[in-house]
This record gives C-alpha cells, sequence and structure tokens, in this order.
C-alpha cells in the first residue's frame, strides 16, 4: 500500500512537469525554422539598433572636443525640451553621460518596435495565415509557437545588448556603464516581446494586435517624456521606459531599475502562456462579433470594402495620434512657456526657421511623429501584398474588379488615412495649445513625405512584389537613420538626396518642397499600378 501511494504522489508530482514537456514540445525545430527565415531581416535589425547605440560613443571625440562644448550641450538639453522628450533626461555634465541622452530614445524605439515586429509575425501572423494549423497538427505543443517567438527575439536582444556594449567601451567609453547601456537595450526588446506575447493572444488579427503593441510602445516612450516636462516624478516612472532610463548609464550606473523591468517581463510573459492555453486557435481572448444578417450597401464595391477591412487599424491609431495631441498640447504648452525664454530655445527655433521660440517645440513634435504615421501607411499598403500570396486577391480579382482598383482602393485608404492622421494630430495640438500659431498648417506639410513612401511601396509591388515588404520598411528605415545621422556628421546633400523627410524638415524646408513631393508621389503612384496592370498574379 505505501508502494502504491508513493508511486503515485511520484506521478502526481510528475504531472504538471510532462505537461509542460508536452505544451512545449517542438519548440527548438521552430526555433530554428524561425532562424532561417529571419537569417537576413534579425541581422538588419540587430545592426540598426548597434549603429544607433554605438554612433554617439564612437564620434564622442569629435562631438565634444571641449569641456565648454559639454557644459554648453548639458545646458542645451535642460533648456529645450524636445531633447527631454523625444531623448532622454541628461542625468550628468560628461560626455558620456550625453553618449546615453542622445542614444537612449532612438535605441529602445527601433529595439522595441522591431521586436513587436517580429514576435507578431511569427505568432498571430502565422496563425491568421493557417500555417500554424498545419504545424500544430504534427508534434508540437499548444505554446512551443510563442516559445519559439520569445527565445528567438529575446535572445537577439540579449546579443544586441552584447554588441552594444562591445562597441561603447571600445569606443574608450567606461565598461561598466557600457554594459548598463547595452543591457538598457536588451530590456527594451524583452519588454516589447512581453507586450506583443500578451496582445497577440488578446487580438484575433496580425495587424491589429501589431499596431495596437507599437502604440503601447510608442506612447510609454512619450509618458516618460511627459513626467520629465511636467515635473511629474510618478508619471515617468510609470512607464517601462522611464525604468530603463533610471538606470542612469555612465551617470551612477544604477542596476535596480532592470529588476523591475524583468519582473514585469515574467508576468507579462506568464499571463501570455497563461492566455495561449486557453483560447482556440485562431481565435482572440474575447469571441469574434457576430456579423449582420444583410451586408450593407457600401461593401459591394471594392473602396468600400478596403475602408471595411482598414477601419477598426485607421480608428485605434487616430485615437493614439489625438490623445498623442492633446498630451502634448496640453503638457508642452505649460513647460514651453519657461523654456520659451531661453537663449538655447531662441537660437533652436531660428535654426528651425520658427519665429516663436514656443512654437519650436511643437514643430519638432510633429515632425517626430511623422515616421509612426508613415508606419502605418506602410501596414495598410501591405495588406494588398497579404492578400496577393494567401489568395484573397485571387477570388477578389474573379469578381468583375479591375487589378487596378483593387491595389488604388488600397492605396488610397493608405493616402487618406495617414493625412487624416496628420490633420488630427495638428487639430489636437491646435486645440490644447491656442496660443501657438501655425501648428495646424505644419502637421499638414508633412503629408507629402508620406505620400512619397506611398508611392515606393506601390511602384516595388508593381515590379518587384517578393519584395515589397523589406522594401517598404528599409525606406522607413533610412529616413529614420537619416535623421539621426545628419545630426551626427551626415552631410546635408546625402540626407536630402535619400529621404523624402528631409525635405519637410524644419530645418531644410522651402516654399516649394512640399509641391515637388506630391508630385513625386503621384508619379510613382502611377508606375506602380501601370506595373500592376501588366504583371501575372500572383508572383
Amino acid at each position: 500500500m505505501t508502494a502504491i501511494t508513493t508511486r503515485c504522489s511520484a506521478s502526481a508530482v510528475g504531472a504538471p512537469a510532462t505537461a509542460r514537456r508536452r505544451a512545449l514540445a517542438g519548440t527548438r525545430l521552430l526555433l530554428a525554422t524561425a532562424l532561417r527565415r529571419d537569417r537576413l531581416l534579425l541581422p538588419l535589425w540587430a545592426l540598426l539598433i548597434v549603429v544607433v547605440a554605438v554612433g554617439g560613443g564612437a564620434s564622442v571625440g569629435s562631438t565634444y572636443p571641449t569641456e565648454q562644448a559639454v557644459q554648453d550641450r548639458y545646458a542645451q538639453i535642460q533648456a529645450l525640451p524636445m531633447f527631454v522628450l523625444f531623448q532622454a533626461q541628461a542625468f550628468a555634465a560628461t560626455p558620456e553621460a550625453l553618449v546615453a541622452q542622445q542614444a537612449f530614445g532612438g535605441t529602445t524605439i527601433f529595439a522595441a518596435i522591431g521586436a513587436v515586429l517580429f514576435v507578431v509575425r511569427h505568432t498571430r501572423s502565422e496563425e491568421q495565415r493557417g500555417r500554424l494549423e498545419l504545424v500544430r497538427s504534427s508534434a508540437v505543443g499548444h505554446a512551443a509557437p510563442l516559445a519559439a517567438a520569445v527565445l528567438l527575439v529575446g535572445l537577439s536582444g540579449v546579443l544586441i545588448g552584447l554588441a552594444s556594449a562591445a562597441g561603447l567601451a571600445a569606443s574608450g567609453l567606461p565598461p561598466t556603464g557600457s554594459l548598463l547601456l547595452g543591457l538598457v537595450a536588451t530590456g527594451a526588446v524583452w519588454a516589447a516581446v512581453a507586450v506583443a506575447a500578451v496582445l497577440t493572444q488578446v487580438f484575433e488579427h496580425a495587424r491589429t494586435a501589431g499596431a495596437v503593441a507599437v502604440v503601447i510602445v510608442y506612447g510609454l516612450h512619450f509618458v516618460r517624456g511627459l513626467g520629465h516636462l511636467t515635473d511629474t516624478a510618478w508619471l515617468t516612472w510609470a512607464s517601462p521606459s522611464g525604468w530603463l532610463e533610471g538606470t542612469r548609464a555612465y551617470a551612477g550606473d544604477r542596476w535596480w531599475p532592470l529588476g523591475l523591468v524583468l519582473a514585469a517581463v515574467v508576468a507579462a510573459l506568464a499571463l501570455a502562456f497563461a492566455l495561449s492555453a486557453r483560447r482556440d486557435l485562431g481565435a482572440g481572448l474575447t469571441p469574434a462579433r457576430r456579423g449582420r444578417a444583410t451586408a450593407p450597401g457600401y461593401l459591394s464595391g471594392i473602396v468600400g470594402m478596403t475602408w471595411r477591412q482598414n477601419r477598426m487599424p485607421f480608428l485605434v491609431w487616430a485615437a493614439a495620434f489625438a490623445a498623442l495631441g492633446l498630451a502634448f498640447g496640453s503638457g508642452g504648452a505649460a513647460a514651453v512657456t519657461d523654456y520659451a525664454q531661453s537663449p538655447w530655445a531662441a537660437d533652436y527655433a531660428a535654426a528651425m526657421g520658427v519665429d516663436d521660440p514656443a512654437a519650436a517645440f511643437f514643430v519638432y513634435v510633429e515632425f517626430v511623429l511623422v515616421f509612426p504615421v508613415t508606419a502605418y501607411a506602410i501596414l495598410t499598403l501591405l495588406r494588398v501584398r497579404h492578400d496577393e500570396v494567401s489568395g484573397i486577391a485571387e477570388l477578389t480579382l474573379a469578381a468583375p474588379v479591375a487589378r487596378v482598383r483593387w491595389v488604388a482602393a488600397s492605396v488610397g485608404a493608405a493616402l487618406a488615412g495617414s493625412a487624416s492622421i496628420l490633420a488630427l494630430l495638428g487639430l489636437t495640438l491646435a486645440a490644447t495649445a491656442p496660443d501657438v500659431d501655425g501648428v495646424l498648417p505644419v502637421a499638414l506639410r508633412l503629408i507629402p513625405a508620406v505620400w512619397v513612401l506611398i508611392g515606393v511601396v506601390t511602384l516595388t509591388f508593381g515590379i518587384a512584389p517578393r519584395a515589397t515588404i523589406p522594401v517598404a520598411w528599409l525606406a522607413l528605415t533610412i529616413g529614420i537613420l537619416g535623421e539621426i545621422l545628419v545630426k551626427a556628421g551626415l552631410p546635408d546633400v546625402v540626407y536630402l538626396a535619400v529621404s523624402p523627410f528631409a525635405h519637410v524638415s524644419p530645418y531644410y524646408t522651402t516654399p516649394w518642397s512640399p509641391y515637388v513631393l506630391l508630385a513625386l508621389a503621384a508619379c510613382l503612384i502611377a508606375a506602380g499600378l501601370v506595373a500592376v496592370r501588366r504583371r501575372d498574379l500572383p508572383r
């Protein structure tokens, strides 16, 4: 009897471990498959982050050749709120601390957004396309796809952090602070992995999960900045981005905030795996709503159907940018009242060609936010490529729908959606900061640059459809990198040649720049639609 009881107790203890092994069965094989699929994209993403993180350290000697240059830069950061909002707080007047301040924003945002896209790509996107159903029909546990995606991106984040730390230390910066700043990049990756892992269980569609995750990542970075602008410490510490900033690399080297990130990541991943075990394959956390008994009349056309498909992502992005506009308008208006009287603010406004120093803050805010709006436009337009690959386009075109009209409907959705979001941003900023003139016109002048990127994606889809996705994100990456590198010494002529955003930048724009960009966008879109008409479907 005792022996039987002992065996039963051992079986009961071993049952959870056996269940976990079954749930994770096949993780190693899926991880190897994911590594092979992303053998080009992962290194490019990692290289981008390392370049952003290490670039400032490599040029620290030429950027701050004297102690006076260091003090001037530190005073400038304290005087101009946009640096704290979009980059980070400077915690010491030393070259090393200024390197960390400059690298923080770009490093953490690029790391987090890339992590979100990779996790969604290997989980919800595969599930939505039906591939995961085939994979799960073999000896693969229900948690294996999520575990493989988490390990793929998380381990990449560790390598990114170590490479960044090695590069910073090789530039002559203190090794301890270099390791800490590298781990900040790793923490940003893991935090985004945890957010994306939860949202891919909540939402049924990959685009919705990715869009909400990107908005959360971007929003939390600005929550940290708004806490500094309004002298509200609890607001800064309410954001994981504030925890990472609180490590103070090269300015005290505080390690304990990384423990907060680790605890939050573990809790979020535990929630994600729990939700994964409790939902049906292909479903979200909440059941899909029942459709109407009869379809509305506007769905009989391709334009109405395209709007219906893109309605929810558009509303999510529009609501997020309206909230950002309200927050920046109310918080920024109060902050710039104090900063606008400083000599630094006057010089910065003069360099941007802005008469009112207080308006320079809002001009910079709108320009920086044009990049996520462009990401929204790209995601909207890439739906045509997804539909082509999945076979949905073939079914759509079996009806009396011309190929050009099918693509033009998505192009129109990207054009109208991006323009509407930028206009909404300008309106909310103008409404909450009525004393600042010209906020809405500045937002509208950014629209042509976004439309040029839409034209590039349309043309690529027409002449080289398989390259559409990498070219789309590469074009946006070039625009963002150009904005970063031009401040590190990239020749202006190169920046103006490779990025349409340079021509709407407050530093380089001219009265006729938007019209040239509109003409270029129209030519690119027209050429892309002609190419779509002349090629086979699918390729």
